[in-house]
């Protein structure tokens, strides 16, 4: 399976020379590196994520808001299902747009095979690593702590993968990984600031709405977006030509 990696990955620089140059460059070495790191991540998530025992009826009834801080507490008050779907729309929003800018923009497609790369980098790191903290921090969800929530919801595996928020992990990675993507692409491009600030919104958008939906505390947000924000970021920037 190695050797035939290998020598996937070497047929696919060779493909893409004949574009001729770009603001990247793919190594076989070190996108084996990457995939790798990725699925390793996963796959540690996955089975840490068996072991996982959700939480007990008496574990439920010693929860206690008050336990928690003030900047922390309001979070477990908030039950939006139409926040829960709307961060939903942003969510796979976010995954289709580097696809789509790099369809609608021609010098973009002509590099399509790389950004391809970059994109399951991305995805594969940010998914593995944000899974990983889950598996292992465990964290009850906000809406655990509410009375009108049903047993049955709160002793779910899911009721304890609270930190960090996986929805902003996620739409950070790839709204930071369009922007970034765009920005070397179209150096001196107007539109720089704009594709940065939507990179910098849509994210913070989806944790305000996984707040309001009662899914996850603001420190899950603050540190999915971090988590997505760098991976999207430093994909693309260790893939340049002057880089390792």
């Amino acid at each position: 399976m190695k050797k035939l990696l290998i020598l996937f990955f070497a047929f696919l620089l060779s493909f893409i020379s004949i574009f001729g140059q770009s603001p990247y460059q793919l190594k076989t070495g070190r996108e084996l590196a990457l995939f790798g790191t990725g699925a390793g991540l996963l796959g540690t998530a996955f089975y840490f994520q068996k072991k996982l025992e959700p939480l007990t009826e008496s574990q439920i009834a010693q929860l206690n808001p008050n336990d928690l801080s003030g900047f922390e507490r309001w979070v477990t008050s908030r039950r939006s299902v139409q926040s829960h779907k709307s961060s939903n729309v942003l969510l796979y929003s976010s995954q289709v747009a580097p696809i789509a800018f790099t369809l609608i923009d021609k010098t973009m497609r002509k590099d399509a095979l790389k950004i391809g790369t970059m994109y399951g980098e991305t995805l594969l790191i940010s998914s593995g690593l944000t899974a990983l903290v889950k598996t292992t921090v465990r964290r009850t969800r906000p809406y655990v702590y509410r009375d009108n929530v049903t047993l049955d919801e709160k002793m779910t595996k899911t009721a304890r993968s609270s930190f960090p928020s996986g929805h902003t992990s996620q739409t950070a990675s790839m709204c930071f990984l369009t922007a970034r993507l765009y920005a070397d692409y179209h150096p001196d491009s107007p539109w720089k600031p704009v594709v940065w600030g939507l990179a910098a919104t849509l994210p913070a958008a989806t944790g305000i709405l996984r707040m309001t939906a009662g899914k996850h505390f603001p420190s899950d947000v603050i540190v999915g977006y971090v988590i997505g924000a760098a991976v999207g970021y430093f994909v693309p920037v260790i893939h340049r030509r002057t880089n390792f």
